[in-house]
């Protein structure tokens, strides 16, 4: 399952906040795949006009394109109501939309187009993502989709799935006050491919993003009977789960423990109240590991500085106050068990690796303000490691300095981009404005903000706010889709 967000400003000083989410799922043997979209809108952030009840109503034009190349596949173009209301002073709340659209195997451009039917004088906004659609003739899932509740379908309706009504989740967002994750998904062919009667291992499992180690406390197993096609609906208890961003796992293993089958589900949790339990650092003596030879306090306090960019918010949170005291032991504990976590068997050799690419970006992006490894640049090269393409635009007329950032693969994701823009290449002060990764800023204005410097707010930036790429020899967004 994917999400883009995105915000276009409206009238009555408002903005229009709207989130596109979609999944897809397979019919084996029955028809062509398809592709679900999930459109949310917030209903504060619309303009309303008096309707025929008497009511106030909001409309939204919606259109959507899966294309490839410069050839549209399938698509969907419509005007959408919201709940009528009585007084628009104090709307809350949010509504949603769900379409089908039928996709054969492929690669796509997904490009959505909103526009607010009431606010004529705001050009309509639109965003792009790609998406693939690939259930081969073997054993796969179907995205995992996050539901805010399930129930037995009485009758077939417009959110009914396999006996099942649902209710997607608006955000794979999960704060203090929701426990409970839930989600479905559909496993396909696993008796094409192990064979009538097999059965096979169904492992459900949360991991961390940023290092993709899997949570002890959350993980089950189910034996599973080979089918045609099967459902999974479960819920995992996050009660104690930290802050941070995480991946739902569901992977499948054949009796010689092969995995045949994975997918993933990006989330977010907010959980301020957890705290990391000192007690488990107290357990590590610092004379018998690599950790307790960092005896200088100045040295550690920078040593665990430095691992910012690949910790969970819960370790950044920790070792912020931990850098405050003058506790060196518990920093000891800290930044061994910090590693030992990362690679149980060579801590110290984890460490010195990471260390060496940290050498690395302090050398290339320091700045006048910070070192490398806090700069924007040396953040994402830390996290993710040396990109595959860098297209460097120093001297562009009317842009500020920028560079594109591409890499072919990033983990479970494909041909993701981070853009970096600077007002001044003397400070090497490089700022990340714009990202197509999962769990990245994401802003479908990036262009406006790189040739703002001569356009300013005067400048005609095109049906979907973003500067056009064939005016003035402007060059950024065709780097952006055409990587060099």
């Amino acid at each position: 399952m994917a999400v883009i967000g995105f915000t276009a400003n409206a009238q009555q000083k408002k903005t229009l906040n709207s989130y596109i989410s979609y999944a897809t799922f397979n019919m084996p043997g029955n028809g062509t795949p398809y592709v679900e979209t999930y459109i949310t809108f917030d209903k504060s952030s619309l303009a309303y006009v008096k309707n025929a009840e008497g009511q106030f109503s909001a409309t939204i034009d919606v259109t959507i394109m899966f294309k490839q190349g410069e050839s549209v596949k399938n698509f969907g173009k419509y005007s959408l109501s919201s709940p009528s209301v009585a007084d628009t002073a104090n709307v809350s709340g949010f509504f949603m939309d769900m379409q089908r659209y039928s996709l054969e195997n492929g690669t796509y451009t997904l490009e959505v187009i909103l526009e607010d039917e009431n606010n004529k004088t705001e050009k309509p906004i639109t965003v792009e993502d790609q998406l693939i659609m690939d259930f081969p003739e073997k054993f796969c899932f179907s995205s995992i989709l996050g539901l805010e509740s399930f129930s037995k379908a009485e009758s077939d309706g417009s959110n009914t799935k396999n006996g099942y009504n649902l209710i997607p989740m608006i955000m794979p967002f999960y704060p203090e006050t929701m426990n409970k994750l839930t989600f479905y998904a559909e496993i396909y062919n696993a008796k094409k491919q192990l064979g009538e009667g097999e059965k096979y291992l169904l492992n459900t499992y949360i991991c961390a993003f940023e290092n993709n180690a899997k949570l002890s406390n959350y993980f089950f197993t189910k034996r599973m009977n080979a089918k045609d096609i099967d459902v999974i609906i479960n819920s995992m208890d996050i009660t104690n789960l930290p802050s941070g961003n995480y991946y739902l796992v569901i992977e499948a293993r054949d009796r010689n423990n092969e995995v045949i089958g994975l997918n993933r589900y990006f989330f977010q949790r907010s959980n301020p109240y957890y705290q990391i339990d000192n007690s488990l650092l107290a357990t590590i003596n610092p004379e018998n590991v690599f950790s307790g030879k960092i005896n200088n306090i100045d040295t550690i306090r920078e040593y665990i500085k430095t691992l910012a960019p690949i910790s969970t918010l819960v370790e950044k949170d920790y070792a912020e106050e931990l850098r405050k005291t003058e506790d060196i032991k518990t920093m000891q504990q800290y930044f061994f068990t910090f590693w030992s976590s990362r690679n149980k068997v060579d801590p110290q050799q984890a460490w010195e690796d990471y260390y060496a690419q940290v050498k690395r970006v302090n050398a290339s992006f320091n700045t006048i303000n910070c070192k490398g490894y806090e700069s924007d640049r040396g953040i994402v090269f830390l996290k993710y490691g040396a990109p595959d393409r860098i297209v460097q635009s120093y001297n562009e007329p009317g842009a500020y300095p920028y560079e594109i950032w591409h890499y072919y693969t990033l983990g479970s994701q494909r041909n993701k981009k981070f853009v970096f823009m600077t007002l001044d290449i003397v400070t090497n002060d490089f700022k990340l404005i714009h990202s197509d990764a999962i769990g990245e800023i994401n802003n479908f204005r990036w262009t406006t903000e790189i040739y703002q410097r001569t356009y300013g707010t005067y400048y005609d930036y095109g049906v979907d706010g973003a500067a056009d790429p064939d005016s003035y020899g402007d060059k950024a967004a065709d780097y952006y889709y055409n990587p060099r």
